[in-house]
């Protein structure tokens, strides 16, 4: 049986992007073990088809000794265990991991889903981390037995340009796929409020403040029937994080509600007809962005690599300019002004998720890909 070790950076991003890979392992043949570090505890038979255990890798970076000895214990477990092939996602694990398997010679499998805030360096500090990232890159990437998973022919773009990675070896999957049963498109009413909704861990480059100014804007400005609602975690860890505080005095003062991180949000996103995300953060394709359009929301969201990977432009929502509060509430304006635009785009979202993004398909992808490195042993 094919044994793979999947590592991600942590357990609440495997459960919302990976956790269906992994539950059909059993059904697929392979022995899956799922590392990740652990934010809540989690008994390892709620999982069926795979193990998942804590990472011995951290997520957050505190010092070059204790990455050393996370690396440590990492190359041990692997030397130990051997699998058949390691898939790392996310840019710390992809690091580590990639080190260790160009050492040891296992097949490599790297899933970039966004280049991260790394590929975007703003002074000398984060120039040289962008130059030791490319460097470790070209070296654990010029293994034969090595591929790189991308979700937008952007990322794809940079790593070629750079010379880090050859053609041959990149797959593209278009994100992490959508469960079509779990999002299911409802018809919604189209004679009451428009309820309107942003929903991402809230951090200030996913465009958190630009929703909050727009909703404000029009409220005092138009006499449109019209709710906005905020939902999604605080993400302490990640850099440009908004506190609770922040959140809650950002929404008061611009007449937006804040309903926390929701478990339910299948539930709310068939209740919204506009779903925004005004987002310039580094990633790949946001996976609400396509339970969104599986949903049936229109969408509005940002001409930025993955965002606009989600959509069809003019069909299944709008584009806008990143950091443009204006041109956010003209295209919201006009949304709420043609409710059949609202309709139209909501049923063409649906129809779009269906044939690109459902989530089987990206599993198909992945165990190929397994596959084509099982067939090499």
């Amino acid at each position: 049986m094919t044994k793979i070790f999947m590592f991600v950076n942590v357990d609440w991003f495997f459960l919302s992007h990976r956790l269906p890979i992994a539950e059909v392992a059993k059904d697929k043949g392979v022995e899956m073990t799922v590392f990740a570090d652990f934010t809540s505890p989690h008994e390892n038979n709620e999982y069926k088809g795979f193990s998942f255990l804590q990472s011995p890798i951290k997520r957050k970076y505190s010092s070059l000794y204790s990455s050393f000895k996370e690396f440590i214990k990492t190359i041990q477990l692997i030397k130990r265990e051997r699998p058949s092939v390691i898939h790392a996602v996310t840019i710390k694990p992809i690091i580590l991991l990639g080190i260790i398997c160009f050492i040891l010679k296992i097949p490599f499998i790297a899933s970039i889903s966004g280049l991260g805030p790394g590929f975007s360096p703003t002074n000398f500090l984060s120039k040289t981390r962008l130059f030791i990232i490319k460097s470790i890159y070209k070296i654990i990437f010029s293994s034969e037995q090595s591929r790189v998973i991308c979700q937008s022919s952007h990322d794809a773009g940079i790593l070629l340009n750079n010379g880090l990675v050859t053609n041959e070896k990149i797959i593209i999957v278009e994100g992490s796929g959508v469960d079509l049963e779990e999002y299911k498109f409802q018809k919604r009413e189209m004679h009451g409020p428009i309820k309107v909704l942003m929903a991402s861990r809230l951090l200030k480059d996913k465009g958190v403040r630009e929703f909050c100014e727009a909703a404000r804007k029009i409220q005092e400005k138009y006499n449109f029937k019209i709710n906005f609602s905020l939902a999604g975690p605080i993400d302490y860890e990640s850099p440009g994080y908004l506190t609770k505080e922040q959140i809650a005095e950002m929404c008061l003062s611009n007449k937006v509600e804040f309903i926390g991180n929701r478990s339910d949000l299948k539930d709310i996103l068939a209740e919204s007809h506009i779903f925004i995300l005004p987002s310039y953060y580094a990633e790949g394709i946001p996976k609400v962005l396509l339970e969104a359009a599986a949903s049936g929301c229109a969408v509005i969201t940002t001409e930025h690599p993955g965002c606009r990977d989600a959509i069809i432009p003019g069909k299944t929502g709008i584009l806008i300019p990143p950091r443009d509060i204006f041109s956010l509430i003209n295209a919201l304006v006009n949304m709420v002004s043609d409710r059949d635009l609202i309709e139209s785009m909501g049923k063409a979202g649906r129809l779009m998720a269906e044939q690109k993004f459902c989530v089987s398909k990206v599993i198909e992808k992945h165990y190929a890909l397994y596959q084509t490195f099982n067939k090499d042993k």
